[in-house]
């Protein structure tokens, strides 16, 4: 039975070559010895990763940060900024629970104002009201590009030029976007970008990228770093804050790292010519059957569309689609309280699609599908 994978929101499916990269670094590693293998990958792991990422993001190689996942990255630099009391922080309604923790978190210990940009009836940033409400009272922008629960495309770009002239600090999850949408950080305007390597740009699990400005950069409170780039007498500290891979910790997994250069390699060759066709074909189709309800059709939408089934619990109908060969996921309104808050449904179905899911895939899923 042929399996078709609409749950790249989780995790992409790696290419043959990505493999093959992960699995002839570890096998090296098998024969002659892990720090051995890292020697001989020296240029890659320390150059050229650097490069095709900062391409991908149209920055500077000392602004890329790699980390075990995008969540590992957006903690890590958003816990070492200290947060003067009293300030807000601006959040948007894609913004990701485990964010939403870390400024609850700022409430109680900051005494931070924690404030929502509204939605309006076509879009999920009210722009307006970022610029009635932007002052000096506002430390940090916080943004997720695509949230986790649906497509819902955030206008990063508009919030950007609004801010660049500010002095809050802005900051774009773009872990749902990165291998679907071109991500231009200055044209974004933005401090940080955080991304996953496992999902779009269908690299391996324990992969993230970070891009970090110089202006946040000069503004982190480094209480830690790691050899690579510190060292110490015993009693002084001295940090080299040269570039974003100050905040990197040195021991990682050079395997999915290898496996990542191979996956942004050969995304940066399909770039802005990633075929939207399936995933359109997917929602219009998926319009026409009556025993589901879309989420968030009022928004623009790329790449993940979710429903709730009305004849079956999320779960039941995910277990039984992945039972005939589709591959879907169960979401949790949880996952995006803000934005689904008035959903009135707590659970529901998430389809996504890859760059690699062909049109013939999409019509075998929606066979499906409408079975179900």
């Amino acid at each position: 039975m042929s399996i078709v994978h609409l749950n790249t929101a989780g995790a992409g499916l790696m290419s043959t070559a990505t493999l093959n990269a992960i699995q002839r670094f570890t096998s090296i590693e098998a024969r002659i010895g892990s720090y051995e293998t890292e020697l001989a990958y020296e240029e890659l792991l320390n150059v050229d990763l650097y490069r095709v990422a900062a391409g991908l993001l149209n920055a500077q190689p000392t602004d890329i940060g790699f980390f075990s996942s995008a969540t590992e990255a957006w903690t890590s630099i958003l816990g070492k900024l200290n947060f003067p009391r009293g300030k807000a922080g601006v959040v948007s309604t894609s913004e990701y629970a485990a964010n939403l923790i870390f400024f609850n978190y700022l409430k109680l210990s900051r005494d931070i104002r924690v404030e929502v940009i509204p939605t309006t009836a076509t879009t999920p940033l009210d722009l307006d009201w970022v610029q009635r409400n932007l002052d000096d009272e506002v430390f940090l922008v916080s943004v997720s590009h695509l949230p986790s629960c649906c497509g819902v495309i955030n206008p990063v770009e508009a919030l950007g030029a609004l801010l660049k002239d500010s002095s809050a600090l802005y900051v774009v999850d773009a872990c749902q976007s990165l291998g679907q949408l071109p991500l231009d950080v200055r044209d974004i305007h933005c401090d940080v970008l955080t991304g996953a390597g496992r999902k779009f740009l269908c690299g391996p699990r324990g992969s993230g990228i970070a891009y970090v400005s110089p202006r946040l950069l000069g503004q982190l409170e480094l209480n830690f770093a790691d050899l690579h780039a510190a060292s110490t007498d015993g009693e002084v500290n001295r940090i080299e804050v040269s570039s974003a891979r100050v905040l990197e910790i040195a021991e990682k997994s050079f395997s999915a790292l290898v496996g990542l250069h191979t996956a942004m390699g050969e995304y940066a060759e399909v770039g802005a010519a990633v075929n939207t066709e399936p995933y359109a074909l997917l929602v219009q189709e998926l319009r026409r059957l009556p025993q589901v309800q879309l989420l968030c059709e009022q928004f623009e939408q790329t790449g993940i569309v979710s429903f709730v089934p009305r004849n079956s619990s999320a779960k039941v109908f995910v277990s039984l689609a992945r039972e005939l060969g589709l591959n879907l996921w169960a979401g949790t309104a949880a996952h995006t309280p803000l934005l689904l808050k008035d959903l009135g449904a707590t659970h529901f179905v998430r389809a996504s699609v890859g760059r690699q899911v062909t049109l013939a895939q999409v019509e075998q899923a929606l066979v499906t599908l409408r079975s179900l």
